[in-house]
């Protein structure tokens, strides 16, 4: 236990440093403001510009949706796509993987903390993100309502199933070469869409909206809005098949899909694990 408690440490310190070694600590925390905060001052405009087309039937409500849901969807790409790219820059820039892999640490572990130190990162920025959303737009303040309770239950379980996903990205990217990066641009901008993020899941085709269930960051989303929104009643447009469900469904649902992904992101890192071992993907990298 102690073993692994000092490899979590020691990679979250790493992850840490890597993240934070290319610039000084204040352009670094401007660096952590301004990312976020573009990205979603985008999506505030858009929202500015339909209103100013279809007026009222664009519901003011729509810009809290907006704003709330791409900050806490900073988390999922950082933590999800940050633990895939993990494995991508220790094997093919730095070409450490396998001395790793070799190390007392354990393997698994060690991931978890490179995790940690993006999960962090995405925490703050997240943070900053919605501090200034509630200091520029009077919509935010208006609707901002935390619940504390909820808002930790739902980053407790939300943190295991990132987590989750972000070892089954991971664990494919251990067999796959330089280009396995692109694996995780690609299932962010799918669970991009269809977990709710900028459209409600009522707006997306019929045929979409069965896939959207199927993702827990549909569910996690949804409950991240609701802890820091409140649950008043929403508009039509903006109410979707979890729109009725209670707080205790929506956790509970969430539980139950992280703890599958949980034994499948298990199961399926051992056998690529080991079959990264057995070909030389550890060690394999594209000599650039």
């Amino acid at each position: 236990m102690l073993a692994h408690l000092r490899t979590l440490r020691l990679a979250t310190w790493l992850g840490w440093q890597l993240e934070t070694n290319w610039a000084s600590p204040w352009l670094f925390a401007l660096y952590m403001l301004v990312k976020p905060v573009c990205g979603s001052l985008m999506l505030v405009c858009m929202f500015y510009a339909a209103r100013s087309v279809a007026g009222a039937r664009v519901p003011v409500e729509f810009m809290p949706y907006l704003y709330v849901s791409n900050a806490c969807y900073g988390l999922v790409g950082s933590v999800m796509f940050g633990l895939s790219y993990a494995v991508v820059r220790d094997r093919e820039h730095y070409r450490m993987l396998k001395y790793v892999y070799i190390s007392p640490a354990h393997f698994q572990t060690y991931f978890l903390g490179r995790g940690a130190a993006r999960g962090l990162e995405a925490v703050v920025g997240g943070v900053l993100n919605v501090g200034v959303g509630l200091f520029l737009f009077s919509e935010l303040r208006n609707t901002v309502t935390v619940d504390l309770p909820w808002l930790v239950l739902y980053l407790a379980i939300g943190g295991a199933m990132l987590w989750a996903c972000g070892m089954l990205l991971a664990a494919a990217c251990l067999n796959m070469s330089r280009n396995g990066m692109f694996l995780s641009e690609g299932v962010a901008g799918v669970v991009y869409l269809a977990s709710g993020v900028v459209f409600p899941l009522s707006a997306l085709p019929a045929w979409v909206q069965p896939v959207s269930l199927s993702l827990p960051t549909t569910y996690w989303l949804e409950g991240m809005r609701r802890a820091l929104m409140g649950t008043g009643a929403l508009p039509a447009q903006l109410r979707g098949p979890l729109a009725d469900w209670s707080n205790g469904e929506l956790a509970a649902t969430l539980a139950a899909t992280t703890a599958a992904l949980v034994v499948l992101a298990q199961l399926f890192w051992r056998w690529s694990e080991r079959r990264a071992w057995r070909n030389g993907k550890l060690e394999e990298n594209a000599g650039v």
